[in-house]
């Protein structure tokens, strides 16, 4: 788990001022346009990268961050984020409606959706969640894009969201893949329960679970060409009908897998310090083949995985983005970082 700190930056509009608004603008350039409002300036930004989940802890003033129609197209995010204000209030703009995030309330959103917000002076805990980690079926249930909720809604939640970037600095790597595994259930069935407040919440839950267990096994044997629904279902522990069940919202247990494939490749690609062929990053991952590897690949990317590679390590500040942050400095921008939630 990597921890990075921007900031502090705040009050005036002399040279130091659009300095430090400049430095923000282009640490969030991979993932959101910032533009500067009228008034003080306030950029201070704390991120934790865990795994499939990255937390901000920011103090902000006089920015707004937007997604519009042709970013969202552009840059294939898909994760989901939540914004808990913890002091001050946020506004948002989703399309169709403008609402106010009070402090002590939480807003959730697409990625794969326009957004934009805003505010002239609040403290923001930011959690990006890769889609795999949240139940298909509870997000399917909901139009969560630009929802607002509090803590009679969401109090354990907001609560454990509390809790999380409090202590995210200090978390070792197995709590860090807990914490992940457990907002992601925590989510799921606050999202169930706003859909029907009648509707029991433990059937909702074990079924999350028993994904988790099943995402689980299949990362951990990602890299074996005989993986299948059979060796899935009995290393989550369920049968195959459930496991069907489990991964329909996401076009079946089969594509889901080459899909986790596809990532992995993408991860390995990014990463500067990896000298391994492509040809080898595409046997560790579990394809049947190299060039069965690059039809996917380009199919869900864009690009085939050399040209990928390449234009990842010679674009303006890559390296630095796809190398380990450290307290001594942040990263060129997050891409990579958020690249890792796909």
């Amino acid at each position: 788990m990597d921890t990075i700190t921007l900031g502090p930056a705040s009050a005036g509009r002399d040279t130091a001022d659009e300095e430090a608004f400049e430095a923000y603008r282009a640490l969030y350039s991979g993932g959101t346009d910032v533009e500067r409002l009228a008034g003080p300036l306030r950029t201070e930004v704390i991120a934790h990268r865990l795994p499939r989940m990255l937390v901000f802890d920011r103090r902000l003033a006089g920015v707004a961050h937007a997604r519009g129609p042709r970013r969202v197209a552009r840059d294939g995010f898909d994760h989901v984020t939540l914004h808990l204000v913890l002091e001050g209030s946020l506004m948002l703009e989703v399309p169709g409606a403008v609402r106010r995030v009070e402090a002590g309330s939480l807003a959730l959103f697409d990625l794969t959706r326009p957004q934009r917000t805003w505010t002239d002076g609040a403290r923001i805990v930011t959690a990006a969640v890769a889609r795999d980690r949240l139940d298909a079926a509870s997000l399917d249930r909901l139009d969560l894009h630009g929802l607002v909720v509090g803590p009679r809604e969401a109090g354990l939640t907001i609560d454990f969201v509390r809790s999380l970037v409090a202590h995210a600095a200090s978390l070792t790597p197995d709590l860090a893949r807990a914490a992940t595994e457990s907002l992601g259930l925590m989510l799921g069935a606050t999202l169930t329960a706003l859909h029907d407040r009648s509707a029991p919440l433990v059937p909702q839950v074990a079924a999350g679970r028993a994904r988790a267990r099943a995402v689980a096994y299949i990362e951990q044997h990602l890299g074996d060409r005989d993986l299948n629904t059979a060796t899935i279902a009995a290393g989550a522990g369920v049968s195959r009908s459930v496991l069907y069940r489990l991964f329909e919202p996401a076009g079946g247990v089969a594509r889901f897998v080459q899909q986790q494939r596809v990532t992995r490749l993408r991860r390995a690609l990014s990463r500067a310090e990896d000298d391994r062929s492509i040809d080898e990053i595409a046997t560790a991952c579990g394809f049947t083949s190299p060039s069965h590897a690059g039809r996917l690949f380009r199919s869900a990317v864009g690009l085939p995985p050399g040209e990928y590679r390449r234009s990842l390590r010679a674009g303006p500040g890559a390296a630095p983005g796809l190398s380990p942050p450290t307290l001594a400095g942040p990263p060129a921008d997050f891409t990579a970082w958020h690249g890792e939630l796909l």
